[in-house]
């Protein structure tokens, strides 16, 4: 299953107002893994806002090699080589100060959503983030019209996709050790929600 709807040509587009939210919630970070890292955007991006993190990428293993190219091509040595992760199967053994994932909830079926927090609850170091860029359902706002028409084709295209309710997932970190830190607001209906791993 892909991590992205349509081209990259979003994650350019938002790369820098993602990078001046979050970065300053990782200035004490020095290991990152990112989850759906598709052409490696956010991890070229990273390399020069947050140059005292590894950031280690990784991808679904149908599209690895997709990743694994665009790393070389751009001969970006300074990052790890990207691992083949299945959010469902096995997590690295290492851990992790951030777990990050641009626009990648609402195209995982929710049993991978529950995967995904389940695998970053488990390997956060105690206060870590888990950091997920995207369109989400806030429970107490109105759905704007644009995420409501996205909401629509992701459902018409697979009825496992969709948008996620803040307070649905609020409730799925809590079950995997995580609180929830903030919510940004970010351009084109976008947020930026943050969860904090409790201390061990």
């Amino acid at each position: 299953m892909s991590t992205r709807i349509g081209d990259d040509s979003a994650a350019e587009r938002n790369k820098q107002p993602i990078f001046d939210a979050l970065a300053p919630w990782l200035v004490d970070a020095r290991r990152v893994l990112e989850v759906g890292a598709g052409d490696g955007t956010h991890a070229f991006e990273a390399i020069h806002r947050l140059p005292q993190v590894i950031w280690q990428t990784s991808e679904a293993p149908a599209h690895h090699r997709r990743l694994v190219a665009a790393l070389v091509e751009a001969d970006m040595t300074r990052l790890p080589a990207p691992l083949a992760l299945d959010v469902r199967g096995a997590w690295p053994a290492a851990r992790f100060d951030a777990v990050f994932g641009a626009n990648v909830a609402h195209i995982m079926d929710w049993d991978a959503v529950g995967a995904l927090f389940a695998g970053a609850g488990a390997c956060l170091n105690a206060a870590g983030l888990l950091c997920l860029y995207g369109p989400f359902i806030e429970p107490e706002a109105a759905l704007t019209e644009s995420n409501a028409r996205f909401d629509a084709a992701l459902r018409a295209r697979d009825p496992a996709m969709g948008l996620r309710r803040l307070d649905d997932l609020d409730a799925l970190a809590g079950r995997h050790g995580l609180d929830p830190a903030d919510v940004r607001p970010m351009p084109a209906n976008n947020r930026l929600v943050i969860w904090r791993r409790r201390s061990r």
